[in-house]
């Protein structure tokens, strides 16, 4: 065997003969042809069944983009299955080509990679691969994330807005005048918005955003592991401080860097404005099918509101800052309702949450056209800070990610299974101050409100059927419901 996996699990051509592909960081053996093989069906994101029985039979098929039955297996065929099936020691289930949290794609079986119901992956092995530090029992913050006094606003868990279709897994840090300085390309003196880690922990991944994304300032995503099952994640700080520029490498950077609670760790001066997510692997969400996430995200059933963490006096501080004006002041994500509309939906057969558009695709809505994984999502649910506002967060509307209302504002979980489609015509959302006033972008203000506007953009038909999956057909530019006459070939059926 090697002399052990680097932690970005990418796939090598060194020492000879052997692949680091397993999620678990072990090396595979295999011969030059194999290696090959297997490279090859990595790319293409093939997913290997691995049969039962002593005999380890296994059948490689296709399920990413591009990709096709004979994919891989031509160039290595069941042979170099069954190989990888039984050095990962699966006999049974599935090993699919899964994209870890750093971006990279790797083979899990369904054991480790939560591709089960169950959802058997940790959030050390999600997040740390598997290498975490069991000593720790941290399980909450002692310290802030930043001056909160400095902050202009937080917005919540849940946001549905542009390709983030289904709720997102992180609030959103708000500084003073954040979009007028990235417009403007300028900045604030460094220390002006220093980032702090909330708890004692260890740094343990780091994306610079410049290599990966080609940004053209310090944007950073930095994981801190606090303990095996309790995790923060700040996604967009700027320029590295402190003991965290020992990971600036330009690109992926995997290890472990001790750091303590207060400790500064980035300057988000330059482009005010990070996101944050708190991940507890001791609960779980109520998401309706956590198989889902399986491929993509696998750390989303692990999402908490972060808020909770906090000391008592740092939180009552953030909650004066959500824009929310209930609880919960930080948001939640897991709104799918069993045997109604509500919640998220994953167009059948796209590998859920993961889809079929490139895995590492970025938005870009030049008029409103962006395609990319998203394209297959679908959630009906609140808007994440006026909770009496549905959204309709469509991933394909024409080429389009985007939010729409129904003219009468109508509650998806109200739509339950039925004979006949459920007709609505969207509008486009209207944002309004607390006293009815329009709501201008960039602004965002306290207890704000949500609600229809006044022009049809197009009709959406939805028929929850029996079986828990449903049908929709998308009508963009149509005006009236009157437009619909029943489904036709251009229906898609969604699965949880």
């Amino acid at each position: 065997m090697g002399p052990g996996c680097p932690a970005d699990r990418s796939v090598l051509t060194a020492p000879a003969r052997s692949i680091c592909y397993n999620q678990r960081l072990k090396w595979i053996d295999a011969s030059a042809p194999a290696r090959r093989a297997l490279s090859a069906a990595l790319v293409a994101c093939v997913a290997v069944s691995c049969g039962g029985g002593s005999g380890g039979s296994a059948n490689s098929a296709a399920t990413g983009p591009g990709s096709s039955a004979s994919t891989g297996a031509g160039q290595g065929g069941p042979a170099v299955a069954m190989q990888l099936c039984s050095t990962l020691g699966a006999t049974s289930g599935q090993l699919t080509c899964t994209r870890g949290q750093d971006g990279k794609l790797f083979w899990a079986d369904s054991s480790q990679a939560g591709g089960t119901s169950n959802g058997a992956t940790s959030l050390a092995q999600i997040l740390s691969g598997g290498q975490c530090d069991s000593s720790s029992t941290i399980s909450s913050y002692s310290a802030p994330l930043v001056d909160i006094s400095k902050l202009a606003s937080i917005y919540p868990l849940g946001a549905m807005t542009s390709p983030h279709i289904t709720p997102v897994d992180h609030i959103y840090v708000n500084f003073p005048n954040q979009n007028s300085l990235a417009a403007t390309g300028s900045g604030l003196p460094v220390g002006t918005y220093p980032v702090m880690a909330p708890a004692d922990g260890r740094i343990v991944s780091v994306e610079d955003f410049r290599a990966s994304n080609q940004y053209p300032y310090p944007d950073y995503r930095v994981v801190i592991e606090h303990s095996c099952d309790f995790y923060s994640v700040f996604i967009h700080v700027g320029a590295l401080q402190g003991v965290a520029k020992a990971a600036e490498n330009g690109g992926n950077w995997h290890g472990s860097i001790p750091i303590k609670a207060g400790e500064v760790f980035a300057d988000d001066s330059d482009h005010p404005g990070f996101d944050f997510s708190t991940f507890d692997g001791t609960h779980k969400l109520a998401l309706a099918n956590l198989a889902s996430y399986a491929q993509a995200e696998s750390w989303k059933p692990y999402t908490a509101d972060p808020f909770k963490y906090f000391p008592t006096d740092v939180r009552a501080a953030m909650d004066a800052k959500s824009l929310r004006t209930a609880e919960p002041f930080g948001g939640r994500i897991d709104w799918d309702l069993t045997g109604t509309a509500r919640g998220n939906w994953f167009q059948k057969g796209t590998n859920g949450y993961r889809g079929l558009g490139s895995p590492s695709a970025s938005f870009n809505n030049h008029g409103k056209i962006a395609h990319g994984y998203w394209d297959t999502h679908l959630a009906m649910a609140p808007e994440a800070v006026d909770n009496t506002a549905f959204l309709y967060s469509i991933g394909d509307w024409a080429g389009c990610p985007c939010q729409f209302m129904a003219t009468n504002n109508l509650d998806p979980s109200t739509i339950v299974p039925s004979d006949h489609p459920t007709v609505i015509e969207l509008v486009e959302p209207v944002f309004e101050l607390p006293d009815g006033a329009p709501m201008k972008p960039p602004e965002q203000v306290k207890g704000y409100k949500v609600v229809p506007g006044s022009q049809v953009v197009g009709v959406l038909a939805i028929q929850l059927n029996a079986d828990g999956s449903l049908t929709v057909e998308k009508m963009p530019g149509a005006t009236s419901a009157a437009a619909f006459k029943g489904f036709t070939n251009n229906a898609l059926t969604y699965v949880r």
